[in-house]
């Protein structure tokens, strides 16, 4: 199964790549994981459509996106700036999910850290799905690593987190979080 659009087919190519998208499913993420590993042009064409107008379809291509940049972080280095700016729009929790799980294996460039900051406080609202929080809060920490004078107001927001009723996952990610930041 290969979608390449190398045949002048471009536009029979890329619509046969977003119906199967659409209809993918868990049992089938690993051997997209490992096509597109293998593809840069269709790495780079799924990529593209992590931003289309079809939330289905921006959903499943991120979830493919995702596997591919857990498996191989250096793929999305050269999106991290757009995929920081597009976070700032998104309104699905599933889209939000997996920017804010892609972001986690990439350095974040200096020049868009406070952009990033403010949307992943944001993102921390209750308001947010679980996994959303719990990866931006994830996140928090680990640019608190790289600018200290984050830690406090993170110790204080972490500790708000805690108060609430969450998942043990969440909890227990926070409680880890602030040891680290208080024992540093």
């Amino acid at each position: 199964m290969t979608f390449s659009s190398h045949t002048g087919k471009k536009s029979n190519a890329n619509a046969l790549l977003i119906k199967r998208l659409e209809n993918i499913g868990v049992q089938e993420i690993s051997l997209w994981k490992e096509m597109v590993l293998k593809d840069e042009p269709l790495f780079r064409e799924i990529y593209h459509l992590i931003y289309c107008d079809n939330p289905r379809i921006a959903w499943h291509a991120a979830w493919v996106i995702d596997h591919v940049s857990e498996a191989d972080p250096s793929k999305l280095k050269m999106f991290v700036p757009q995929i920081i700016d597009h976070l700032t729009h998104l309104k699905s929790s599933s889209l939000k999910r997996h920017f804010t799980r892609m972001l986690l294996s990439q350095k974040i460039p200096e020049d868009r850290l406070g952009k990033l900051v403010d949307v992943l406080y944001k993102l921390l609202l209750p308001s947010e799905a679980i996994a959303v929080r719990a990866n931006s809060l994830q996140l928090l920490f680990n640019i608190s690593l790289i600018v200290p004078e984050l830690q406090p107001e993170l110790i204080s927001t972490t500790e708000s987190i805690m108060e609430e009723e969450l998942t043990p996952g969440i909890i227990s990610k926070a409680k880890n979080i602030l040891k680290l930041l208080k024992g540093q």
